[in-house]
């Protein structure tokens, strides 16, 4: 089976396009986000037991989604269903049997443990399809925990998925959604960081972990969805099945997380492109376009000034900065307060022209050129 990591963009849809696969016959997949530091614990384990128990302590939000955690409610596996009451539960019991009858072999790898964890979950499932599965299908989701990760399992064979949008949404909609998400208390000097950062840096430093790498952009996935989808399966040597138009986890339909505080239903072929020009200056979006010319140009979104100016360096507090730097002092985060100077300088320093720079840009998943690994 081919392993194949996701990873996020700044709001990129990556729960969304987890969602699209997730009733796919052929792909194997947990109901939720991986990056669980104690992952790195329990692929260590030898002990078939141990590991399981460990697993389900580790991640007991699989095994119900109204275990009441911020994570799940946030999520909104607890409001699953076409009236947004259901959940889904999975036996712990038989989770455990499973895994314990497929370890079978005297000395598991790391590799080993993770595939049969998937299959183990998969059969243990009430609901479940039967197929030759081809995919196991990890969310890693941040760009740091998929680098270690990757070091961790030690396996050539791997593959990145990163699902990102216009690198100025990717601004707009952390900043704009998470300051509104309660009340913005953790939204803060670093998380506004952490998201310029990935909007300029992301690709550059997932193709520095040398794997075969794609990109699905979240415009494409809404405006040619078909198209996008038809291209995954040849890539990856899978069929197209109609799951593959709706978002589920574990069958129940899927109503995208709280943070945006809408009820979205799936593919919106109606999907916009918007920035809030109150949270930016206009030299700010020349700056971003200046900083993004390539990602723009390659993934073939539109400029909002067109001959952008080459500003190399943005001295000046961004807009977005300011409005950050008050949410810290209105919630009198003392810590993130006295941290404003530092990340002001380390964003003018490390996020400028001379720095940023992608010498390649990976192919974008439902682009004309069809490409097939091997």
């Amino acid at each position: 089976m081919k392993l194949l990591l996701l990873v996020t963009g700044g709001r990129g849809g990556s729960d969304f396009f987890q969602g699209l696969l997730d009733n796919h016959s052929q792909i194997l997949q947990f109901p939720g986000l991986f990056n669980n530091e104690n992952i790195f614990n329990i692929l260590s384990l030898k002990n078939p037991d141990d590991i399981s128990n460990e697993f389900i302590n580790t991640f007991p939000n699989f095994f119900n989604s109204k275990f009441s955690t911020s994570l799940s409610k946030r999520e909104r596996h607890t409001n699953l269903g076409p009236k947004r009451n259901k959940c889904y539960k999975v036996s712990k019991k038989k989770f455990i049997k499973n895994f314990a009858n497929i370890c079978n072999k005297n000395k598991l790898t790391k590799l080993d443990i993770l595939n049969n964890l998937h299959i183990a979950y998969d059969i243990s499932k009430s609901k479940k399809k039967k197929g030759k599965k081809k995919i196991v299908f990890v969310h890693t989701h941040i760009v740091e925990f998929t680098k270690r990760f990757i070091e961790f399992m030690n396996v050539k064979d791997i593959t990145i998925i990163h699902t990102m949008r216009n690198p100025l949404s990717a601004i707009n909609s952390p900043v704009k959604n998470w300051l509104k998400f309660e009340g913005g208390k953790g939204f803060l000097p670093l998380s506004l960081y952490f998201q310029l950062d990935l909007a300029f840096n992301g690709i550059r430093d997932l193709t520095k972990l040398k794997k075969d790498f794609f990109i699905v952009q979240l415009e494409k996935l809404h405006w040619k969805h078909k198209k996008v989808m038809n291209d995954f399966c040849k890539i990856f040597k899978i069929k197209y099945e109609k799951s593959l138009e709706k978002t589920t986890f574990i069958g129940l339909q899927w109503w995208g997380d709280k943070i945006s505080k809408n009820w979205i239903s799936g593919v919106n072929k109606n999907f916009k492109i918007s920035i809030d020009k109150n949270l930016f200056y206009d030299r700010d979006i020349k700056f971003f376009e200046s900083l993004a010319e390539d990602i723009i140009k390659f993934y073939k979104y539109d400029f909002i000034f067109g001959n952008i100016n080459k500003i190399y360096l943005n001295l000046l507090p961004l807009k977005c900065e300011l409005i950050v730097w008050k949410n810290a002092i209105k919630h009198k985060k003392i810590k993130h307060i006295l941290s404003i100077p530092y990340f002001y300088l380390k964003r003018i320093l490390l996020i400028n022209k001379f720095v940023i720079a992608n010498k390649y840009l990976p192919y974008s998943i439902g682009s004309n050129s069809f490409r097939r690994i091997n």
